[in-house]
């Protein structure tokens, strides 16, 4: 971890940096000197990693992989009802597009192409019989899956996080910029972000997703980006930045545009742009 001073204009900006759920993270702080931010980025960062312990899928020994290997959990955290909560509300707005399900057909399907064979249309078929977050039964004291489901909040962890940390930022009366893998402004001056090279002047959370994927062949056109109502990739898009009051919904609506949809008019303030 470390950090930087520099200078927007004429006030100090102060950066903190570290690592959570394996990538770089930072806060830039306004107004707040260099030992004090790193002091408060540490604190931030332990915030991160409570939700990085629930939502792993590296740890064996994470909520979220013991879900999966078990299909069910009790006494889930508050951490991890919150991911199943506000999945749920995504799933159902977008109409599906939004599945953290999909997880166990990406895994079997990138194990095929691993394997160096087409997947099975039949096999494919059944597997995306498991594609459906409405199945997925969760309570204060109880999380239950279909068996052979399993699930992965990589389409929205980050965001969650990112306004976690934001709201403790805020309780603290600070100024901030938070970058936990999505973007999120704390006070109300605006900062400015880069996203391939265009500065967009940022006021709430914003997140950026790349619309081509991550390839799993090399002679098919499949990608890590699959529609769960198909099962199929669909064609690359440009790269996605979503501005929306909240990182979690911006997480979560960058990703159902990269497999193929749009927003749902339910969400008000929420801006889309293409680069």
């Amino acid at each position: 971890m470390g950090g930087l001073v520099s200078c927007e204009g004429k006030k100090a900006v102060t950066e903190w940096r570290g690592i959570c759920f394996g990538i770089p993270v930072s806060i830039k702080f306004r107004g707040v000197e260099y030992a004090e931010a790193q002091k408060i980025g540490d604190e931030s960062l332990k915030v991160g990693q409570e939700y990085e312990t629930a939502f792993s899928l590296w740890d064996e020994q994470s909520e979220l992989s013991r879900l999966n290997r078990d299909g069910v959990l009790l006494n889930p955290s508050e951490h991890l009802r919150e991911a199943l909560g506000r999945s749920l509300y995504l799933h159902k707005f977008t109409e599906g597009l939004f599945d953290p399900t999909i997880h166990s057909y990406l895994e079997w399907i990138k194990a095929e192409y691993a394997e160096g064979r087409v997947p099975d249309p039949e096999v494919a078929k059944k597997k995306r019989a498991l594609v459906d977050f409405s199945h997925v039964r969760f309570w204060e004291k109880e999380v239950r899956l279909t068996p052979g489901m399993a699930l992965s909040f990589n389409g929205i962890a980050q965001g969650i996080v990112t306004d976690r940390i934001a709201e403790f930022l805020a309780e603290k009366g600070l100024r901030a910029l938070v970058n936990f893998g999505e973007y999120r402004v704390v006070g109300s001056k605006p900062w400015i972000v880069s996203v391939e090279g265009n500065d967009i002047s940022l006021t709430q959370a914003l997140a950026v997703s790349s619309g081509s994927g991550e390839r799993l062949s090399a002679t098919q056109s499949a990608n890590h980006l699959i529609d769960p109502n198909t099962g199929e990739s669909p064609p690359p898009k440009k790269v996605i930045a979503v501005e929306a009051p909240k990182a979690w919904l911006a997480d979560g609506l960058a990703t159902t545009i990269a497999v193929g949809g749009e927003v749902p008019e339910v969400f008000q303030g929420v801006t889309v742009r293409f680069f």
